[in-house]
């Protein structure tokens, strides 16, 4: 399967500020145990499969920080 550049790059940008944005969400909601808070929604049966890309994306970063 060949994948466009052009394609992967902007849906890699899109899920990087998506992430970006639910990081800000759950520190915003639950402060000190976002991280927590991120890896229970990772559990959660009805999540889209984009919507768990997003959510372990948040993860990471909150991890990180």
């Amino acid at each position: 399967m060949i994948i466009n550049p052009i394609r992967h790059l902007r849906r890699r940008k899109r899920l990087q500020s998506e992430a970006e944005e639910e990081a800000a969400y759950l520190r915003r909601r639950f402060g000190a145990d976002a991280h927590g808070a991120a890896l229970e929604k990772l559990q959660r049966s009805d999540l889209t499969s984009w919507g768990r890309q997003v959510v372990a994306e948040a993860a990471r970063r909150l991890e990180q920080s």
